[in-house]
């Protein structure tokens, strides 16, 4: 007995199977393929580059769910090809409104803060450039003391647990604030640091405006050479070493000028023959800078209180003679060293520095009996009886020869850091002619 088939029937079924069947999976395979494919990782890739403003590289992409993205092996890499950043892995969540990366490790090099300290100006500036909010935690942050990030994985000189940074726009207004201390969970954070642009739209009673502003409190230690690139100072432009580390406070604004502001903060490990490396003469050893207080207005300096220890090393005599004859310091009992020996150790140096309108007034520590440098228990050197000029200081950083104040690095620096009150006469620049400087002191009867 045959069963009556028709072919009609047949192609119809047969149809609908290719449909139904073959071609949504064949889909789904074309499109898993996709997803894994190098076409698919460099579209992110560029992506990230338009978004970065620097070369990604991404080595393999991971969808964990619909807007997340698990993006593994990735580099951050600079205009001359060499990487910034390598993480091992970065979790990757977008909406319509915000955007949210998540990285366990990241070892932070003076390259790598330099290159996110840009981007974060640009984020602040360029509100059509970047439409999103964007929080980024990292689980556990090491320092660098060399401009390459390393191998994924190697440890770094120090350690910063648990950073948040979140970067919010408001009406009028962009944010920025990092806060580290804990865990990314929420946790209590003893860091934090915010930057705030707001802008005011032109009205009739005056143009557009716009306010800056910083402010924050950094307990956990950072390398001198990462606030250096923060701060967009050239490597090495601060000259306290590779160990040296910073922490501190900051409340500073910006509106129609200069900054306006007031710091204190502690520097620690402190390389006193890096610190002299570009003075006329060098001292060695380890010292501590307290800054108690440092007060700027416009852009230069108004007041300056701080405190130095160095202990166990090694300064030369003609630094000792030049604070002598060009700051006032009192010789002590221990002043003087073997005839021809240009070097002199020392147990202890312990002052304060107090720069302000009056000048620049240098004190010994309260209980030291007016001695600033010790050795042996006996003074080398003792407090001045009153406060110098700024000038007089800026002789100190003077090669000898010089007939005029040069424009040094030290003395550029110096004259053109203060508040112009400050200065003899309110001289404008860090350079004076000859015929106007005052003749360099050449004992302690010019006092």
């Amino acid at each position: 007995m045959f069963i009556e088939r028709s072919s009609a029937r047949i192609r119809t079924v047969r149809t609908l199977f290719v449909l139904l069947g073959l071609v949504p999976c064949a889909g789904l395979c074309g499109w898993a393929v996709l997803r894994h494919s190098s076409f698919h990782r460099r579209a992110i890739e560029r992506r990230c580059e338009l978004a970065i403003g620097m070369p990604v590289r991404i080595g393999r992409v991971e969808h964990v769910r619909p807007h997340a993205l698990r993006l593994h092996g990735c580099e951050l890499m600079a205009a001359d090809g060499e990487a910034v950043v390598t993480a091992l892995v970065v979790d990757l969540e977008s909406s319509p409104t915000e955007v949210r990366l998540r990285v366990d490790r990241v070892a932070c090099s003076p390259r790598l803060a330099r290159a996110a300290t840009e981007l974060v100006r640009q984020w602040l500036g360029q509100p059509a450039r970047f439409p999103l909010d964007c929080v980024v935690d990292v689980g556990e942050l090491s320092w660098l003391a060399a401009t390459a990030s390393p191998a994924p994985g190697k440890d770094g000189i120090g350690r910063f647990p648990g950073l948040r940074i979140e970067c919010v726009a408001a009406e009028g207004g962009r944010a920025v604030r990092l806060s580290g201390g804990g865990s990314a969970d929420g946790a209590a954070r003893t860091d934090e640091l915010r930057v705030l642009t707001t802008t005011t739209a032109a009205t009739a009673a005056g143009p557009q405006s716009l306010r800056q502003e910083v402010a924050g409190a950094v307990a956990t230690p950072v390398p001198v050479a990462i606030l250096e690139a923060c701060l967009g100072c050239d490597a090495g432009a601060l000259s306290c070493g590779a160990d040296a580390v910073v922490s501190g406070r900051i409340d500073s604004t910006c509106e129609g000028g200069g900054w306006d502001g007031t710091a204190a903060g502690r520097i620690e490990r402190i390389d006193l023959a890096a610190a002299s490396a570009w003075l006329p003469h060098r001292m060695s050893g380890e010292a501590s800078l307290a800054i108690e207080r440092i007060d700027w207005a416009r852009g230069r300096i108004a007041v300056c209180d701080c405190r130095l220890v160095a202990t166990r090393g090694v300064v030369e005599q003609p630094l000792l003679d030049a604070l002598v004859t060009g700051v006032g310091c009192r010789p002590g009992p221990e002043y003087r060293t073997a005839v021809g020996e240009r070097s002199r150790a020392f147990d202890q140096i312990a002052c304060r520095l107090r720069i302000g309108p009056s000048g620049v007034d240098l004190r010994a520590d309260p209980g030291a009996r007016a001695a600033i440098a010790v050795v042996r228990g006996g003074a080398i050197l003792e407090e001045p009886a009153a406060a110098v000029s700024l000038e007089r200081v800026a002789w100190l950083l003077s090669p000898p020869t010089s007939v005029a104040v040069p424009a040094s690095q030290a003395t550029r620096w110096l004259l053109g850091a203060f508040a112009e009150e400050m200065l003899p006469g309110g001289t404008e620049g860090p350079v004076r002619k000859p015929s106007e400087q005052a003749g360099r002191p050449t004992s302690r009867s010019d006092f």
